[in-house]
């Protein structure tokens, strides 16, 4: 009976390293202590559409071997640069799919923010990278509007730890993007506005 109940402890603990990598936990415990920060995604998009604006950061969907994989940013108001609004990327279909890589960020007030880190993770950690002070990374926000930043690629220049951190813009990965919003956030009083925005993408 020892050896049964032991036999199947051991089966799960392996079933739980096959699907969330090898050393998951461990990265993740040591990397929260250091940065003291966690990154969720909005479980709702139920925001007042009439008097705020809702932000939409693409990133890659898969990792490779030089690609770093997008988990979520950090925002900040160019009027208050001192507070940050940090939200995690989704994910899409059942509890066991993979990150989107998309990240959505609802209840803004118009202005200008930037974006002033983004949270990844690489073959070997997860890791907090601080985005360069410049006008690339600032987006402006309107009542009422779905804003749409872009795509981050961020590429790991193996073997040294820098970053290239690029941004690039494509209607159709937009579109995309957009669709996996709408799947996930069905309910929400934007999807009428973020689906004639689509419309308008085709």
């Amino acid at each position: 009976m020892k050896w049964n109940m032991l036999h199947q402890v051991s089966l799960l603990t392996c079933i739980f390293v096959l699907l969330n990598g090898c050393g998951f936990a461990e990265h993740f415990k040591r990397t929260y202590q250091e940065a003291g920060e966690t990154y969720f995604a909005p479980e709702n998009l139920g925001a007042d559409t009439q008097n705020t604006g809702l932000l939409l950061v693409d990133a890659v969907t898969k990792h490779m071997l030089d690609t770093v994989r997008l988990f979520g940013v950090a925002i900040a108001s160019i009027e208050d640069p001192g507070k940050t609004i940090i939200i995690g990327s989704f994910q899409t279909g059942g509890f066991l799919s993979q990150r989107s890589g998309v990240v959505v960020i609802p209840n803004l007030q118009p202005g200008t923010y930037k974006i002033v880190k983004t949270r990844t993770q690489t073959v070997h950690e997860w890791e907090t990278l601080y985005m360069p002070t410049s006008k690339e990374f600032e987006i402006e926000i309107s009542a009422g509007k779905p804003v749409y930043f872009g795509q981050i690629q961020i590429r790991w220049l193996f073997p040294s730890t820098d970053r290239e951190i690029r941004i690039q813009y494509d209607k159709k990965r937009e579109a995309e993007s957009w669709k996996m919003v709408v799947d996930k956030y069905s309910e929400s009083p934007w999807i009428t506005i973020i689906n004639t925005h689509i419309k308008s993408l085709e």
